[in-house]
């Protein structure tokens, strides 16, 4: 029987199919199962984008002053008061040229900014009376590393020396000090700082403005001016109290200057 399978080839054939059914049947080695594990990573916080804000109106209870800009810029072409002065601001490539005071619509000064190498180094002062024009003062300006002004010279028309005003900075760029030299006598000027936005912060050309423009309001700077003092004339003492916004610049500040305390409200608008 068998002999006749071997001859037959079935029995080759039933040996070949038991093997491969027993290979079929054998359990295979299980496949390790790699587990992925989840890992948490941390939520991307993107900071809010920083605001440049410009005033465009400061209100008190007896006065208001608008402000006006050339358009897309931080350059102010108009300060106007409501007691009739009006400032008018002109510019050469962008960097102050001149700038015109008007009373009640009539030209009154002028002063004349000349530019060097992309930095203002002297403005001349002058009196209009109608077509005529008077000069009056003259001052030289000199700058740090930080392109800072850090000595302001003012002669009178004769050429004799009026003042010399030698300015200090703070590391993040505020104005700390200023020794005024005049007639012989030192006047030091000491300030302080909060860490919030500064009013004029992104205003251009505001230090040369406030050379020109005397209001306790217009402050250059990077942060806002919490005190101005002079240790040798108590009566010029000047002391600032903010209220803020949501974006930390003021929209109320209150001064106080010789044992009068005085709120401007400040309206923004955003410069894109």
């Amino acid at each position: 029987m068998i002999k006749s399978l071997v001859r037959t080839g079935i029995l080759p054939l039933m040996i070949v199919l038991a093997f491969a059914s027993c290979k079929k049947m054998k359990p295979g080695k299980p496949t390790p199962v790699t587990e992925t594990e989840e890992v948490e990573k941390p939520a991307v916080v993107i900071p809010p984008k920083k605001k440049n804000m410009l005033p465009v109106k400061i209100t008190t209870s007896d006065l208001t002053v608008d402000l006006v800009y050339m358009e897309n810029t931080a350059l102010i072409t108009e300060m106007k008061f409501s007691g009739g002065i009006v400032y008018l601001m002109t510019y050469a490539d962008n960097v102050l040229k001149k700038l015109q005071k008007y009373k009640d619509k009539v030209n009154s000064q002028s002063v004349d900014y000349l530019i060097a190498n992309g930095q203002i180094t002297r403005a001349s002062r002058f009196d209009i009376s109608g077509q005529r024009s008077t000069p009056t003062e003259k001052y030289y300006l000199t700058y740090n590393t930080s392109s800072q002004i850090n000595n302001i010279k003012t002669y009178a028309v004769s050429g004799s020396l009026l003042t010399d005003n030698t300015l200090g900075y703070q590391a993040n760029g505020n104005l700390l000090s200023s020794a005024v030299t005049a007639s012989g006598s030192v006047s030091d000027y000491n300030y302080s700082y909060d860490i919030k936005n500064n009013i004029f912060q992104s205003v251009l050309f505001c230090q040369l403005l406030r050379i020109e423009i005397n209001e306790v309001f217009l402050n250059p700077g990077i942060n806002n001016i919490l005190s101005f003092t002079n240790p040798k004339l108590l009566t010029e003492h000047v002391a600032y109290e903010y209220l803020y916004g949501t974006d930390d610049y003021p929209t109320e500040v209150r001064i106080k200057h010789s044992g009068i305390s005085k709120t401007y409200k400040i309206t923004y608008t955003e410069l894109k």
